[in-house]
């Protein structure tokens, strides 16, 4: 971890009650992570009025060397894609120069009131832009 703070990037240390019974961190500790890293990027967005509500379309996450106990762990966050109404996160999670998983997280911004799916907003979707992976 290069200590470089990047509202994009979290970087933590695995904990204890992350892992398994194998030593390994949780498979859906890998997700909580990920959206913890996925709103500490979001904190960081242009205020917009009338703002959509964004609802988890689909997740999924590959799996390429578990996590254990202490490790250090990144989690950098970017726009793998962006349509009308949605987006799609990628989260690499890497500890040291290693890949351990890949997670994809895919929001749809959607009416807070009817829960029909509307368009990103300008100032969101330009701000997303800025993370294209």
């Amino acid at each position: 971890m290069d200590g470089r703070e990047r509202e994009n990037v979290t970087e933590i240390r695995i904990p204890f009650r992350d892992i398994d019974m194998h030593g390994h961190m949780h498979n859906a500790a890998y997700y909580a992570h990920a959206e913890a890293a996925l709103a500490n990027m979001w904190r960081h967005r242009p205020a917009v009025e009338k703002e959509p509500a964004y609802l988890v379309r689909r997740s999924g996450c590959i799996f390429h060397r578990g996590l254990r106990f202490d490790e250090p762990a990144r989690f950098t966050v970017t726009v793998a894609k962006l349509g009308g109404s949605s987006v799609s996160f990628a989260v690499r999670v890497e500890t040291g120069d290693r890949l351990s998983a890949e997670v994809e997280i895919v929001w749809v911004a959607v009416d807070p009131g009817k829960h029909q799916p509307v368009q990103l907003p300008t100032a969101t979707r330009e701000w997303l832009a800025g993370y294209a992976g």
